[in-house]
C-alpha cells in the first residue's frame, strides 16, 4: 500500500512543470491526467504556449488533446506578449487547432504599449490574423482618456486600425460624440467616423443653448476635429429644423486655440440661407473670451446717416480685452470706436474713445477714461481712489451718433473727478474733485467746478443713558458755477435716533433728534446769503404708531394709525420758491424738504394712517392705503409753497394700491391742496394682465411746478404664443399736446433667436438733431449677437 502510494506521490511531482503536449506546457500546483493523456485537468497556476508567445493563467483548466482545445476559468489572465496584450476573464476557451481564442465574462483588455483598455462581455481573438472582436457593448478608454461606448469593435492589430460601431463617447474636454461607424488609428489616436454628431461642452453659453455639431463624416483627434459639409447650432434639439444653423463645406474646431472655423459657410434661418461667409470663425462654447468679429449690424438714422458696425473682440490677456467697433457709411465718412478694459487684482482700467471723420476732412472725437485702485489704510475696511475723465469735441456727438459704453452713463453732462474713498464699520470718508460740463449750456456757465468735495459720517459709542445710537454728519464744499457764483458750505449733523419701545397697551414708538451747524461763504448765490453766514439749529421729533391686526382664515387685515410731533426753532431761510416734493412715504423723514444746510423751522403734527388687506392664501398685498397730513400750530411762510407745508394745514398726501388678482395691479399716489379741490400732483400705475395680454398704464400730473410735468406713457404687448409677440409703446406730453415717441415691434423669439420688425418714431430735436423716423429689421443670433437691417423706410 506505502509502495502505491509513493509511487502517485512521485508521478504527480515529476509532471509539475513538464508538458503532457506538444501544444502547452502547464506549472501547476496539482494535474490530472485521464483517459490515456487525452483529457488534461489543472489547477492554480498557468498553461504556456509552445512559442511561448501565449500565457494564461487561471484557477482551473482544462485541455482536451483531440481537438488542441483549452479551456480556462475564474481569475484568468492572458498574456499575448508579441502584440502586448494583456486580457483578464471569466472564461477563456483557445481553440489551437484553428487559432482562435474566445473568453467572456468580465473582460478586461490592455493593450500596453498604446495606452489602449478595453471593457466587455465577451472578445474572438483570432490569433491567425491578429484580430480582436466584439459583438457586444464595450467601453475604449485610449491614451488620452476619451471614452468610447460602443455596440461592437474589430480591431486588426497588425494595421493598428480599430473600427467601431454605434459610438458615443467623450474627449478629454467633454465633448460628447455620436457616429454609426467609425475607425481609430491606434498609433495616432486619430478617429475617421462618418454621420456624426458632436454634443460640445457649454461652459460659457446661455444655459438654455445646446450647442452642437453635425456633419457627413469626421476626421478627430486630440487636437482638432474637422467635420465635412457640417452644421452648427445653438439652439436646443427639437423635431422640426433648428431656428437657425450655420453650414459649411468644412467645419474645423481647434481644441487647443478653442475655435470653431467654418469654409464656405451660409447663415441659415429655418433653413433659409439668410447670409454667406467664405471664411467665419467664432470661440467654441468652452471659451468665455475670445479674440474675433463679432455679428456686424446695419443701422440708419437721418442724424447719422446709414452705416455698417464690425465691431471686433480683442482678448489682449487674461486681465485685459478691447473692442473695436469701426463704422462704415454709405457717404465718404468712417467712425472708429475703441473700449479698452483692464482688471487687476488691486486695480482697474477703463477707456473708450472714438474718432469720426469725413471727406472734408471735419473731425469729431470724444475720450472717456476710468481708473480705479484699491489699497490698504490702517483701520479701514475698504479703501480706494477713482479717477473720472470725460472729453468730446462736439455737444451733441453723442447723442447724435448714439454712442454707447460702459463709461457714457449720461450724453449731456460730462464729469471729470478725482476722488478718495475710506470706508470702515463707524467711519466713512468720501472726498473728491469734480469738474461738471453742461452740454446743454454755452460759453463758461456750462462749467461747475467742485474743488474739493468732503464728507464724513462717523458713528460713536452710545456713553450716554439715551438708549440709541449717535453719528455725526459733515458735509464740505467748495462750489463754483454759472461763472461767478461762488459756495464754499461746511454742514455739520449731529443725529441721534432710539431704539424703537413698544408699551403695554401696543403703541410702537421711538424718537430722534437732529442738531445742524451750517457755515457758508458765498458769492452772487441765490441759494445762500452773500459773504459769511453761521447757522445753528436743531430738531426733535417722537413718533408713535399702533398697529390693529384683525385676522380670519383667508385675509389679515392691519390698520395702523401714526402720528409725529416736530420740534424745532421757527427760523427757516427763505425756501419758498425751492421745488421739493413730498409724498406719503417720506412726509415723516427727518429731512423731508431734502435741504443740507438748514432745519424746517416751527412746531408741527403729523398725522397719518395706514390700512392695508394681506392675502394669506397668495401671500400678496390686495389692498393699501395710505394718508397722511401735517398741521403747524403757527405758520412758516419761509418754507417750499409746493406742498403747503408752512401753512396750518398742509396737503393731504394719500397712496391707494389694489392688487386683487393676479391680472390687476393699480396705484396712485396724490398730493391734494387744503381746499380738497385742487390737485398739485398725482400719478396713476396700472398694471393689467389678461392671458397673454400686458398693458401698463402710467399718467403723471405735475400743477404746482415750474416746468408743469404732465405725460401719459403706455406700453402694451400681446404674446400671440409662447414665440411670438406684438409691442407698442408711446408717451403724450400732456403739457405740450405732443407726443413724444412711437414704437412698434413685432418680435418673434425663442431659445437661440430673436427676430423682430421694428417701427420707431421719435418726435425729440435738439439743435443739429433732428426727429427720427425708421422702420428696420432686426436679429439676434444667441449668444453671439444681433444685427439690424438699414432703414426700411428709406
Amino acid at each position: 500500500m506505502k509502495n502505491n502510494f509513493f509511487t502517485v506521490l512521485f508521478i504527480y511531482l515529476l509532471s509539475i512543470g513538464i508538458s503532457f503536449a506538444e501544444t502547452f506546457k502547464f506549472e501547476t500546483s496539482n494535474i490530472e491526467i485521464v483517459e490515456n493523456g487525452e483529457l488534461i485537468y489543472a489547477n492554480k497556476g498557468k498553461a504556456i504556449s509552445s512559442d511561448n508567445n501565449l500565457e494564461i493563467q487561471a484557477d482551473k483548466f482544462e485541455y482536451i488533446k483531440k481537438i488542441d482545445l483549452l479551456k480556462a476559468f475564474n481569475s484568468g489572465l492572458a498574456l499575448i506578449k508579441s502584440e502586448n496584450l494583456k486580457i483578464e476573464f471569466d472564461k477563456m476557451i483557445i481553440d489551437q487547432k484553428n487559432l482562435i481564442i474566445k473568453a467572456n465574462g468580465n473582460i478586461k483588455v490592455y493593450q500596453m504599449e498604446k495606452g489602449l483598455i478595453i471593457k466587455t462581455s465577451s472578445i474572438i481573438y483570432d490569433q491567425k490574423n491578429n484580430i480582436l472582436s466584439s459583438s457586444t457593448k464595450s467601453i475604449l478608454t485610449d491614451s488620452h482618456k476619451n471614452i468610447f461606448n460602443v455596440d461592437s469593435f474589430y480591431y486588426e492589430l497588425n494595421k493598428d486600425v480599430l473600427k467601431i460601431e454605434n459610438v458615443n463617447f467623450k474627449d478629454i474636454e467633454n465633448n460628447n460624440f455620436n457616429t454609426s461607424l467609425a475607425y481609430i488609428n491606434t498609433k495616432t489616436n486619430k478617429l475617421f467616423g462618418k454621420n456624426i454628431s458632436i454634443d460640445l461642452n457649454n461652459k460659457s453659453f446661455n444655459k438654455n443653448n445646446e450647442p452642437r455639431l453635425k456633419g457627413n463624416s469626421v476626421i478627430n483627434d486630440n487636437n482638432f476635429t474637422e467635420i465635412t459639409k457640417g452644421v452648427f447650432t445653438t439652439c436646443k434639439k427639437r423635431d422640426s429644423c433648428p431656428p437657425w444653423q450655420l453650414s459649411a463645406e468644412k467645419i474645423q474646431h481647434d481644441k487647443k486655440k478653442k475655435i470653431i472655423n467654418y469654409k464656405n459657410a451660409w447663415l441659415k434661418v429655418y433653413n433659409v440661407p439668410v447670409m454667406y461667409f467664405p471664411k467665419f470663425f467664432h470661440p467654441d462654447p468652452t471659451v468665455k473670451r475670445k479674440s474675433g468679429f463679432l455679428v456686424p449690424t446695419f443701422k440708419n438714422s437721418p442724424n447719422s446717416g446709414s452705416f455698417l458696425n464690425t465691431p471686433y473682440f480683442l482678448a489682449i490677456a487674461q486681465n485685459k480685452d478691447a473692442t473695436f467697433s469701426p463704422r462704415f457709411y454709405t457717404e465718404d465718412k468712417f467712425l472708429l470706436q475703441t473700449e479698452y478694459r483692464q482688471k487687476n487684482s488691486e486695480s482697474s482700467h477703463i477707456s473708450d474713445f472714438s474718432l469720426f471723420t469725413k471727406k472734408e476732412g471735419i473731425s469729431k472725437s470724444h475720450f472717456f477714461y476710468e481708473y480705479i485702485k484699491k489699497f490698504n489704510i490702517k483701520n479701514f475696511d475698504e479703501s480706494n481712489i477713482d479717477f473720472k475723465l470725460q472729453q468730446t469735441s462736439n455737444d451733441t456727438y453723442l447723442k447724435t451718433n448714439k454712442l454707447t459704453s460702459l463709461l457714457i452713463e449720461d450724453d449731456e453732462t460730462l464729469e471729470n473727478s478725482f476722488g478718495i474713498n475710506l470706508y470702515s464699520n463707524d467711519l466713512s470718508i468720501v472726498s473728491e474733485l469734480t469738474v461738471y460740463e453742461d452740454l446743454d449750456k454755452k460759453d463758461t456757465d456750462r462749467f461747475e467746478y467742485i474743488l474739493p468735495k468732503l464728507n464724513l459720517v462717523k458713528k460713536f459709542d452710545n456713553k450716554t443713558k439715551l438708549d440709541g445710537d449717535f453719528s455725526l454728519e459733515s458735509k464740505n464744499l467748495i462750489r463754483n458755477f454759472d461763472t461767478n457764483v461762488f459756495e464754499k458750505t461746511n454742514i455739520n449733523d449731529l443725529l441721534f435716533s432710539s431704539y424703537p419701545e413698544v408699551t403695554t397697551t401696543g403703541f410702537y414708538n421711538n424718537y430722534e433728534f437732529i442738531f445742524k451747524n451750517s457755515n457758508t461763504d458765498t458769492q452772487n448765490s441765490n441759494s445762500y446769503k452773500e459773504d459769511e453766514n453761521y447757522y445753528l439749529s436743531g430738531l426733535f421729533q417722537f413718533n408713535s404708531s399702533l398697529p390693529l391686526t384683525k385676522k380670519n382664515e383667508n385675509y389679515t387685515n392691519i390698520l395702523n394709525p401714526k402720528i409725529s410731533l416736530r420740534l424745532a426753532p421757527n427760523s427757516t431761510k427763505d425756501l419758498r420758491n425751492k421745488e421739493k416734493r413730498i409724498d406719503v412715504n417720506n412726509i415723516y423723514s427727518l429731512n423731508r424738504i431734502s435741504e443740507n444746510d438748514v432745519i424746517e423751522g416751527g412746531v408741527s403734527l403729523i398725522l397719518g394712517n395706514d390700512y392695508s388687506i394681506f392675502d394669506e392664501k397668495n401671500s400678496k398685498e390686495v389692498f393699501g392705503f395710505k394718508i397722511a397730513n401735517n398741521l403747524r400750530f403757527k405758520e412758516n411762510d419761509d418754507l417750499p409753497m409746493l406742498n403747503q407745508i408752512g401753512e396750518k394745514t398742509s396737503n393731504i398726501f394719500s397712496e391707494i394700491s389694489y392688487s386683487p388678482n393676479n391680472y390687476l395691479s393699480t396705484k396712485y399716489n396724490t398730493s391734494i391742496q387744503n381746499n380738497l379741490s385742487d390737485v398739485n400732483y398725482e400719478n396713476f400705475i396700472t398694471d393689467l394682465k389678461i392671458n397673454n395680454f400686458v398693458t401698463t398704464f402710467d399718467y403723471l400730473n405735475e400743477n404746482n411746478s415750474k416746468g408743469q410735468n404732465s405725460y401719459l406713457t403706455n406700453t402694451t404687448k400681446y404674446s400671440l404664443n409662447n414665440s411670438n409677440s406684438l409691442e407698442f409703446s408711446t408717451r403724450e406730453n400732456k403739457t405740450s399736446d405732443l407726443t413724444e415717441y412711437y414704437n412698434f415691434m413685432y418680435q418673434y423669439k425663442n431659445d437661440c433667436l430673436s427676430a423682430s420688425i421694428e417701427y420707431n418714431k421719435d418726435y425729440y430735436s435738439d439743435r443739429d438733431i433732428r426727429p427720427e423716423e425708421s422702420i428696420f429689421f432686426k436679429l439676434t443670433i444667441i449668444p453671439f449677437g444681433e444685427t439690424s437691417s438699414p432703414d426700411l423706410k428709406n
